[in-house]
């Protein structure tokens, strides 16, 4: 375990108190943050702001990260599942192929981040910004994007079956192959096969 001189403190990640040993700064700040996410230490500031940590793979089901700054972090392969990503900054995140099912990300800062291949079902994207995201072959059945920016947004092949999208700010945004199906909900005004999308009876 890294030793950090300081006063010593209770530091609080995801509901677990942990032993904090002061708070140490950057980029030591970061690097305790990811050791303490990742299992690997027993000291954390209490702070749930980690910009640009590294937690490939990470398993963080069911973390609270309301709020947290995570721009630009590398969250790939991570498990997020059921985790409270509300209001929180990931922008420019690497979020390829993780686990963001039945998460709570409504009011999430999500601009430019690379969502290929994640799975988002069930999750709640309420009001989000997703301007310019990648969500290339997400799976986001079930989501409730309602108010979501998705504005210039890549939903190329992204599967919406089931996914609200009511209210949703679609200018510029790529839905060619996307699937719906008669349980996605999208407003009347909007056409699906005008944007290329792909209706599917299941």
């Amino acid at each position: 375990m890294k030793k950090v001189v300081g006063p010593r403190s209770w530091g609080v990640f995801g509901g677990i108190a942990l032993w904090g040993i002061g708070i140490p700064a950057l980029p030591v700040f970061a690097q305790l943050e990811l050791d303490a996410q990742l299992g690997r230490s027993q000291v954390v500031a209490p702070s749930k702001d980690c910009p640009a940590c590294d937690l490939t793979g990470a398993e963080l089901p069911g973390v609270d990260l309301w709020g947290a700054n995570l721009k630009e972090a590398i969250l790939k392969q991570a498990n997020l599942q059921a985790a409270n990503l509300s209001q929180a900054i990931l922008n420019l995140a690497d979020l390829r192929g993780a686990n963001l099912s039945s998460t709570d990300q409504g009011g999430a800062f999500l601009w430019e981040a690379d969502l290929r291949q994640a799975n988002l079902q069930q999750a709640n994207l309420t009001g989000a910004n997703l301007q310019v995201a990648n969500l290339s072959g997400a799976d986001l059945r079930g989501a409730i994007l309602a108010g979501a920016d998705l504005t210039g947004a890549n939903l190329h092949q992204a599967d919406l079956r089931g996914a609200d999208l009511r209210g949703a700010f679609l200018e510029g945004a790529d839905l060619t192959g996307a699937l719906y199906n008669a349980q996605t909900q999208l407003d009347p005004t909007f056409s699906p096969s005008a944007h290329g999308m792909v209706f599917v009876k299941n």
